[in-house]
Order: structure tokens, then C-alpha cells, then sequence
């Protein structure tokens, strides 16, 4: 189901593709090939602040380091005020993981 989702996408059909992420990941929340690309659908239609709210609630679930690079660049597309976000996500991972192994250079702080 990824391939033929990943190819609608590519097609420009990013609602038809969103609809189908957003079911893989109510059937499996850990997902997050489908959390990303679902998010990613929802930036390409114009939808920047449903694709922020996609991953971080993605993150609520596990802490992938491709979904928090993704959301410290939505962060800086949205705002000029994206280092307090960053902060933010610093304290929840921290709070979350073994932060001495985990990769924190994606903060871009």
C-alpha cells in the first residue's frame, strides 16, 4: 500500500495520498513512514500548520530523528519565534530518551 500511495503522491494527488497515510497510521499510530509522508502531503497542499500538528503528534508516539528534523524546518517556516519551539522539543526528548546518545544537531540551535 506504501508503493502505490508514495506514487499517487508523486502524481500530484496529495489529498488522495494524505487520506491514505492517515489510515495506515490509524491502524498502526507507530508508523512513521506514513506519519511523515502523510505530514508532507498536508505542507504540499498548502496546509502548514495541520502538517506541524501531524508531526508532532507523530512524536507522541516515537521520537524518529527524520520526524523532528521535519518539524524544526516547519517550525522555521512558520516563525520567527522557532527557537523557542526548539527548546520545547529539546526539553520533551530530553525528557523522553537517553539524550546523551541521541542525535540533537537537527535542533540547529
Amino acid at each position: 500500500a506504501v508503493v502505490s500511495t508514495q506514487s499517487t503522491g508523486a502524481h500530484g494527488e496529495y489529498g488522495d495520498a494524505y487520506q491514505h497515510f492517515s489510515r495506515a497510521v490509524n491502524q498502526n499510530p507507530r508508523n512513521t513512514v506514513a506519519a511523515i509522508n502523510g505530514a508532507v502531503c498536508l505542507l504540499y497542499m498548502g496546509r502548514l500548520g495541520d502538517s506541524i500538528l501531524q508531526f508532532e503528534g507523530a512524536l507522541k508516539t516515537t521520537l524518529h530523528p527524520t520526524l523532528l528534523f521535519n518539524l524544526v524546518s516547519l517550525y522555521e517556516l512558520k516563525t520567527a519565534a522557532s527557537t523557542t519551539k526548539k527548546y520545547q522539543l529539546l526539553d520533551m526528548v530530553t525528557s523522553k530518551t537517553d539524550w546523551e546518545a541521541f542525535p540533537f544537531e537537527f535542533l540547529r540551535l
